[in-house]
């Protein structure tokens, strides 16, 4: 009897155990709740990573220490937190965003996008499919980590992608008002720390990051030693960062020099009017993602037909989607006498096809391909829809003129995970303990 009483016992502690929520005050995955869900969702413009799940779920229960690690590597990097789908009052949310399964994983990237269902403008989720280990979750959720980091160049001639600037423009941009934080840095790619930092300084301090190889700006403010933190107040004047390079102490450094903050966000943008007119079969944006694709929709073109290709990574994806879309919509054709197609390719499938053409690694950068004459021209300048459209128009009109190019363009092998993005982290780097592992320059 009393053997039976405890077995009930130990049933009706584990029912309860399985209805308390996964984490708790001390995790640093944030419990989300109608309450809650609107701020931390739409009053950031950092990436937002939030876990859909039901306490009796037995894959939800393996995914509970990794999304915990996954928390405190990403803390202060990425926002990550949790829905509880067996709580009467989250059900309503769970049904928005038609959460069929568990644990379901959706990404919320600051991009304010129209939503089809309602027509207003929101932040609408991607799902992750990928494996649910705390190291690939992490390695993704940074690949697709926002950023306003600049590349700032000495010379014009190597402002080849919407990213680059001149050390003059950078330093002009809003120059009586408008702070500037320069990186000088050794990193062959931007830290997921800046990019961080990028985010959480928009509009109030503008970044920029400069190699070591730009020999003129490194002599030029006297840098000796990598990474190095300048401000450049129109205030203060030059003033160098001391101390360890650590997400707290850079953030309070930067505040101290930052514009101040505005907590209220940018009206949505109104819906544009539909055409009056019905348009002509429209062109689509071709993703070259195999060879195959790439070699029928553009390689294989004859006559007047040029490509126009961007190179592009996961956080500036879809920002150049829209501005190709927008390109095939602006560009004349009454005063081409080309005939463009239009698509892209993942920067990490492009390093063959960058080589072959000698082109630069900064991306989102565009270039045009005439595959019939085995003709290429990259664009450099300032990015803007207005700058391509008078480009591609003077391309098509005969006024710039193409380069001759060499040798088979084909699409480079993309890795298996995203640790081009990451360089500095090894694949033992993912601790339990509560200390960020990317917290440093």
């Amino acid at each position: 009897m009393k053997t039976q009483l405890f077995g009930a016992f130990l049933t009706v502690w584990a029912n309860i155990a399985l209805t308390q929520a996964f984490y708790g005050p001390r995790d640093d995955v944030t419990e989300l709740t109608p309450h809650n869900f609107g701020p931390a969702i739409l009053d950031t413009d950092q990436l937002v990573a939030v876990e859909f799940y039901a306490p009796w779920c037995g894959h939800c229960q393996r995914l509970a220490p990794e999304w915990k690690k996954v928390a405190t590597n990403l803390k202060g990097l990425v926002n990550v937190g949790a829905v509880d789908c067996d709580v009467e009052t989250n059900k309503g949310l769970c049904a928005m965003y038609e959460i069929k399964g568990f644990p379901t994983i959706k990404l919320f990237s600051p991009e304010l996008r129209k939503d089809k269902r309602t027509g207003q403008m929101t932040k609408v989720p991607t799902d992750y499919q990928g494996p649910r280990d705390a190291k690939s979750m992490v390695d993704y959720f940074l690949s697709s980590q926002p950023s306003n980091v600049q590349f700032v160049k000495w010379n014009a001639k190597d402002v080849k992608s919407k990213k680059s600037i001149t050390l003059d423009n950078f330093l002009q941009t809003k120059n009586e008002t408008l702070p500037k934080a320069l990186l000088f840095t050794n990193k062959p790619t931007t830290t997921p720390l800046y990019k961080a930092l990028s985010v959480d300084f928009k509009n109030r301090m503008l970044t920029g990051e400069v190699k070591q190889s730009e020999r003129n700006i490194v002599s030029e403010y006297g840098v000796e030693s990598f990474p190095t933190l300048l401000i450049v107040s129109p205030e203060h004047g030059t003033v160098k960062f001391e101390g360890k390079l650590n997400r707290e102490n850079l953030k309070a450094f930067m505040e101290k020099y930052a514009l101040p903050s505005d907590k209220k966000s940018p009206p949505s943008p109104p819906p544009k009017k539909a055409a009056e007119t019905p348009k002509k079969k429209a062109k689509e944006v071709i993703a070259y993602n195999t060879d195959k694709i790439l070699e029928e929709k553009c390689l294989k073109l004859t006559g007047n037909s040029v490509c126009v290709i961007a190179i592009t990574g996961d956080e500036d994806k879809q920002e150049t989607l829209d501005t190709l879309n927008a390109l095939k919509d602006k560009v004349s054709s009454s005063q081409q006498n080309l005939d463009f197609e239009y698509g892209w390719i993942h920067g990490d499938q492009s390093k063959d096809i960058l080589n072959t053409l000698q082109l630069s690694e900064d991306y989102p950068s565009i270039f045009i391909l005439h595959p019939s004459k085995n003709l290429f021209r990259n664009y450099v300048g300032s990015w803007s829809e207005e700058n391509l459209v008078k480009w591609l128009n003077q391309i098509g009109s005969g006024r710039v003129q193409a380069w001759s190019y060499n040798g088979a363009l084909k699409l480079s092998e993309a890795p298996s995970s995203h640790d081009d993005i990451t360089e500095e982290n090894d694949s033992d780097d993912i601790k339990t303990s509560s200390e960020p592992v990317r917290d440093e320059l």
